[in-house]
């Protein structure tokens, strides 16, 4: 084999390495956990196992079979998004998590890419402080009680696998009932009400920009204004009719009547000789 063939050789052979070092299936790192089997399930059902697989960097806050609430009999597509809130589009793990930056982040999620996100429903906030690690939709008023658990597998700089107590509430995820999506199904009425106000916010926020016509409507008058400016510049134009414009207009008739006798008088002097 020449050396030419042995370069070209040892370039696939390195590929396939790279490519199989950063190759991960969701699916099987976490059917090596039976406690976290529904939250696989759901994962295969909806089809967003593939798409975590289709990443080279990516972090699942897996939920445990008894932190799953009601979340298995809602329609599937709710469970889609729900589920994407789960997976962050970064790499961390808890010594990562304990390294934040004034013991907070916020985090983009997979729900972001899905380009349906309202405002802030596609991220995460998480704090590291005295009571753990917390993680909770960086919505507004939403409720921050998804602690981390463990550390359930972690492949730096690829995949990360982190155990959370609960699934993560993010306000305003409705099913077709339009109930709002928390967990669990006996959560008190209050929390069950607390996603309320995400509609009023919207509402709000219409009305502070309803004067925004009204700010555009200010440059529209400041335009009219100076449009009447120079208006009334044209206006003095016809001023040029006034008296002055009179007075001219006398004298080149005058001019005109002297010049006229002048003419007279000499057609008459040469007529005379």
């Amino acid at each position: 084999m020449s050396p030419l063939q042995l370069s070209a050789a040892a370039v696939i052979l390195l590929t396939c390495i790279l490519s199989t070092a950063s190759a991960f299936n969701i699916t099987r790192i976490l059917n090596r956990y039976p406690e976290y089997g529904v939250f696989n399930d759901l994962l295969t059902r909806t089809g967003l196992a593939t798409h975590i697989n289709a990443h080279s960097t990516i972090t699942v806050l897996a939920v445990k079979n008894g932190g799953i609430g009601d979340l298995s009999s809602r329609p599937i597509d709710l469970v889609d998004e729900i589920l994407r809130t789960h997976v962050i589009l970064d790499y961390f793990d808890i010594m990562k998590l304990h390294r934040l930056k004034n013991h907070q982040a916020k985090l983009t999620t997979m729900y972001q890419q899905t380009g349906i996100a309202d405002r802030n429903q596609g991220f995460l906030n998480v704090t590291s402080g005295k009571d753990g690690i917390v993680f909770g939709s960086a919505v507004r008023r939403s409720p921050h009680d998804a602690h981390l658990e463990e550390e359930v597998m972690s492949r730096p700089y690829n995949i990360s696998v982190l155990g959370v107590s609960t699934i993560i509430v993010t306000p305003g995820l409705d099913d077709d009932d339009g109930r709002t999506a928390l967990a669990p199904v006996e959560a008190p009425p209050p929390d069950s009400e607390s996603p309320a106000p995400a509609p009023a916010r919207r509402r709000r926020r219409r009305r502070k920009r309803a004067p925004a016509p009204a700010e555009a409507e200010t440059p529209a008058s400041d335009a009219d204004d100076s449009d009447y400016s120079p208006t009334e510049s044209p206006a003095n134009g016809p001023g040029a009719d006034g008296p002055e414009a009179d007075s001219i207009s006398s004298a080149g008739k005058s001019a005109a009547v002297s010049l006229g006798g002048f003419f007279v008088l000499l057609c008459s002097l040469l007529a005379a000789h």
